[in-house]
């Protein structure tokens, strides 16, 4: 070793001093570590759990009406809330799950308490959702403007709304204590309409028919209500249909039978309405894709074996499936735990205009 001379040492002990000084600056205490991560898990407690995610904003990403990448594709619109939140809230992300959005702020909701069973319904440009809610513990119908961050009242009144848009986006139609309205956005004007008596009403695509639910079957309607075709599946009235969908073509409606040994879910080209295509299961977060015959599926796939922790590990994933030739693919769900949210349960899909619908 070769040894240190008397003048080289006060530039050595100089070198060692600077030395400590740079670690202490670059490795903050444990003490200081630990002050920062709790600040951090106090405004936003998912951190820990975006570890493995650097790419994920900490902050909740807001939808911006008319925002161009976001709106390039359809959208899935979605209840849920962020972790420790007790109110939910709607969002919205692009069909794989990516890009989540929170469309309406929780605040809305403390004001309004919305009717969970209620559908909501967006308008086909984006800027308003129909809602139905307590107002005061009041039944009412609401629309809530996403570009002006408002609530607007269309009517007081209860039972299921039922909400159909027109393709304008400036008429939104909808029962109310057992009378049927139609909202002229524009006017803000609300005229009350001929009823089409129905279990679920759906407004097909161009705006010319009605689909009214009966509880073994369908009716389709004119717009102006006058009665066109009755479709009877011969169901047993014990089963009841219950929880349908179109497809956003027109083409098929969905919906499952229970009261029964096994729940089936079932689809129904409404042009041909025989039903074809049946499984069993209550066709719990399935949708209908933009894409023609097409369907989606937001479910929670567990493994075969057992965990560490001696439970079943599961992932969230998108089944696709071909309706006509029950062709399957899977692919998993992304950001799929961002600010606590995991579940996926679409109410609609969005924005369809990006489809070319």
């Amino acid at each position: 070793m070769t040894p240190i001379s008397h003048r080289s040492a006060p530039i050595v002990i100089l070198a060692l001093c600077m030395s400590v000084l740079l670690n202490a600056c670059s490795e903050p205490s444990s003490s200081q570590t630990q002050a920062e991560l709790q600040a951090e898990l106090a405004k936003y407690p998912w951190a820990k759990e975006h570890k493995n995610h650097p790419e994920w904003p900490m902050e909740i990403r807001e939808e911006v009406y008319g925002d161009a990448d976001t709106f390039s594709t359809p959208r899935l619109m979605f209840w849920n809330k962020y972790k420790y939140s007790e109110t939910r809230t709607l969002w919205s992300s692009r069909l794989d799950g990516s890009d989540r959005r929170r469309i309406i702020p929780e605040k809305i909701f403390t004001q309004l308490e919305p009717a969970g069973l209620h559908p909501p319904a967006r308008s086909p440009d984006n800027r308003y959702i129909a809602i139905s809610g307590y107002l005061n513990n009041r039944a009412t119908r609401q629309l809530y403007d996403t570009k002006e961050k408002k609530l607007i009242t269309m009517s007081g009144g209860g039972g299921y709304p039922w909400f159909n848009w027109t393709l304008d986006s400036d008429n939104v139609i909808f029962y109310a204590d057992g009378k049927h309205y139609n909202y002229n956005v524009s006017t803000a004007t609300l005229t009350q309409r001929k009823i089409i008596y129905s279990e679920e009403l759906f407004l097909l695509p161009g705006d010319k028919e009605f689909l009214a639910i009966k509880h073994d079957g369908f009716w389709i309607h004119t717009f102006n209500g006058e009665i066109v075709r009755k479709v009877n599946f011969g169901f047993p009235r014990a089963w009841e249909m219950k929880n349908h969908r179109i497809s956003p073509d027109g083409k098929y409606l969905a919906f499952m039978t229970h009261a029964r040994p096994k729940a089936h879910f079932h689809w129904v080209n409404i042009a041909n309405p025989e039903i074809e295509h049946s499984e069993i299961g209550e066709g719990n977060g399935v949708i209908f894709s933009p894409e023609e015959d097409y369907q989606l599926e937001f479910v929670a796939k567990f493994s075969k074996e057992r965990g560490k922790n001696g439970f079943y590990p599961s992932k969230r994933i998108i089944r696709t499936k071909n309706i006509v030739t029950a062709e399957q693919a899977e692919a998993i769900v992304k950001e799929s735990g961002i600010w606590g949210l995991n579940t996926l349960g679409p109410i609609a899909i969005t924005n369809l205009a990006a489809q070319g619908r």
